[in-house]
C-alpha cells in the first residue's frame, strides 16, 4: 500500500510518521512479491518494534496535550499492536520466516493502516484541529 493523502490525518508530525512505517511496509510487500520475503520479514518486525516505540508515544502525547477522551482506548490498541508485533517475532524465531507468517504479517500491517490509521487516528487528528 502506497502512501497516498487518503492516509493523511492533517497532523504533520503524525502524517510524516506514518509515511514512514506507510514505506516500509510497502518494502516488506515489494520483497515478498519478488520472493525474497523471508529476508525482509525480521528487518520489518524489528523496525515496527521499535519504530512504533516513538510513534505512538507522539501520539499518546498528543492525546494528552488535547485532552483526547478517548486516549485510554487508543493506548489499548497502540497496545494491541505491539502485542502483535512480540507475537509475530515470537513466531519467526520459532517458526522461522514462513509463507504462513509473511502472509499473517501482511495481513495483520494492512489492515492495521486502513482501519486504525483511517479511521482511530483520522477521529484524534479532526479533535486535536478542533
Amino acid at each position: 500500500m502506497m502512501w497516498n493523502d487518503n492516509l493523511k490525518i492533517g497532523v504533520s508530525l503524525i502524517d510524516s510518521e506514518h509515511k514512514e512505517l506507510c514505506d516500509r511496509i510497502d518494502r516488506l510487500l515489494a520483497a515478498c512479491s519478488q520472493g525474497r520475503g523471508k529476508d525482509e520479514l525480521v528487518g520489518t518486525i524489528e523496525f515496527l518494534e521499535s519504530y512504533t516505540i516513538k510513534h505512538f508515544s507522539d501520539e499518546e502525547k498528543l492525546q494528552r496535550a488535547s485532552a483526547y477522551p478517548k486516549v485510554a482506548e487508543h493506548k489499548k490498541l497502540h497496545e494491541f499492536f505491539t502485542g502483535k508485533i512480540a507475537e509475530l517475532k515470537n513466531d519467526v524465531q520459532n517458526n522461522g520466516a514462513n509463507i504462513a507468517t509473511i502472509s499473517k504479517t501482511n495481513y495483520f500491517l494492512m489492515d492495521w493502516l486502513l482501519n486504525h490509521i483511517q479511521k482511530v487516528d483520522s477521529e484524534l487528528a479532526q479533535y486535536i484541529k478542533q
